[in-house]
């Protein structure tokens, strides 16, 4: 299929979207930072895994934190359930 397909595709759907978008500023904070974009020659191959490693466990801790954030919101949510129903 055609770019313009695709970017048609992009356009309809928000998720998609909201990705691009992320990819766009990810992008312009590693340039802010590091001069350039990504450059595959910036670290071996091993390096490039224990980078991913690492941000793995990021975000393996960032899922942790939204799941104390839910169960606290459920909770809250089951709480003022329990006081309206009385």
């Amino acid at each position: 299929m055609n770019a313009k397909h695709w970017m048609n595709e992009l356009n309809k759907n928000q998720i998609l979207r909201n990705v691009q978008k992320l990819l766009e500023t990810q992008t312009e904070k590693g340039i802010e930072k590091y001069g350039k974009t990504v450059n595959p020659s910036d670290y071996t191959f091993l390096g490039w895994l224990e980078h991913l490693q690492q941000e793995m466990v990021d975000a393996i801790v960032y899922c942790e934190v939204l799941k104390f954030k839910y169960a606290y919101l459920v909770a809250l949510e089951k709480l003022h359930s329990d006081v309206n129903a009385e």
